[in-house]
C-alpha cells in the first residue's frame, strides 16, 4: 500500500507540475486534466497520511492538513489578487503543491523507517 500511494503520488505530483506549466503557459484545455491529477496527488498524499500515522503523527496531520490547504488554494487563487500581480499566487499555488509532494515523501520515508525497524 505504502509503494503504490507513494508511487502515485510522485507521478500525480509530476503530471499535475508538468500540465500546470503548460496551462500557465497558455495551452488550453488543460485546467480540468490539472485539477483531476492534482486530485489524485491529494488522495495519495492522505492514504500516506493514514497509513503513516503511528510511523510519524505530527507529520501525518501536517500532511492531511497540507492535503486540504492544496485544493483550496487552486480553486480560489483566481480570485486573490487578479490583475498584474497575480503570479504571485500561481506562485505560491506552485509551491503549495511541491511542499504537498514533499509531504508524500517525508511520509513515505518515515513509514519505511518504522517498517524496517519493526522487521
Amino acid at each position: 500500500m505504502t509503494k503504490t500511494a507513494l508511487m502515485l503520488a510522485r507521478l500525480a505530483g509530476a503530471l499535475t507540475l508538468a500540465i500546470g506549466a503548460a496551462h500557465a503557459f497558455g495551452v488550453a484545455g488543460l485546467l480540468q486534466i490539472h485539477m483531476i491529477t492534482g486530485t489524485v496527488l491529494v488522495l495519495a498524499l492522505w492514504a500516506l497520511v493514514f497509513t503513516g500515522y503511528r510511523a510519524a503523527p505530527k507529520l501525518a496531520m501536517l500532511g492531511f492538513t497540507w492535503g486540504l490547504l492544496l485544493p483550496a488554494f487552486g480553486i480560489f487563487q483566481l480570485r486573490l489578487l487578479p490583475g498584474d500581480y497575480h503570479w504571485t499566487m500561481q506562485l505560491l499555488h506552485l509551491l503549495i503543491g511541491l511542499g504537498a509532494m514533499a509531504q508524500a515523501e517525508r511520509l513515505g520515508g518515515a513509514i519505511k523507517r518504522r517498517e524496517a525497524a519493526a522487521a
